[in-house]
């Protein structure tokens, strides 16, 4: 059985053809990354609760919206399951020492995606010589304060231009930049004090 010759195809043809399809398939994979972009970005605004950040001076993003519940239960329901009617007496004398005063940093705030394994949740990374550092788990604690104040994780470190004239004390992540600051993201530097837990 022979095969008859097709004659109509021609070399620039089939390149015009495999072009086309290329760029259609680029077309329709940038459509994807967009829309999954946006539908990630919209789930972590709208329905990402605040597991992180704790609540300072009576404020939070969802305090403001009336959302955010804090239920206050008595001290005796949660360390012995029944409520008590009278209240323990305080020891006469402390039984540990008190703990050292925190540590106050002022200066400029930057902001940063985010790190991986903590995509979406408000986190900060610090200078190394003011504590940060990386290695997938909660380092410790800081306070940030800008129009507002928010205890956040530390959870990576960053070089901040650390010992220059443009240095940073902070480099908040997306999800953390709203929790202190009213300023728009892109402002991208904010005045800022850190309190350093110890």
């Amino acid at each position: 059985m022979t095969r008859a010759p097709v004659s109509n195809l021609s070399w620039s043809t089939i390149n015009v053809n495999i072009r086309l399809g290329a760029f259609a398939a680029l077309l329709i994979a940038a459509a994807v990354t967009v829309v999954a972009t946006a539908g990630v970005a919209a789930m972590t605004i709208a329905d990402e609760p605040l597991r992180l950040g704790r609540v300072i001076d009576g404020w939070s993003a969802r305090a403001e919206a009336g959302t955010l519940h804090i239920p206050n239960p008595e001290r005796g329901a949660v360390l012995g399951g029944i409520p008590t009617s009278t209240p323990e007496p305080a020891p006469a004398e402390p039984t540990m020492a008190p703990e050292p005063p925190a540590t106050t940093v002022t200066g400029i705030g930057s902001n940063y995606p985010g790190t991986a394994g903590w995509m979406g949740q408000p986190t900060v990374a610090l200078p190394g010589d003011l504590g940060g550092r990386y290695d997938g788990t909660v380092s410790g604690y800081v306070t940030v304060c800008a129009d507002r104040c928010a205890r956040l994780p530390v959870v990576d470190w960053c070089q901040c231009y650390w010992g220059t004239a443009d240095q940073r004390i902070v480099d908040l992540s997306h999800a953390a930049w709203p929790l202190v600051s009213d300023a728009p993201l892109a402002e991208g530097l904010i005045d800022v004090r850190v309190i350093l837990e110890r």
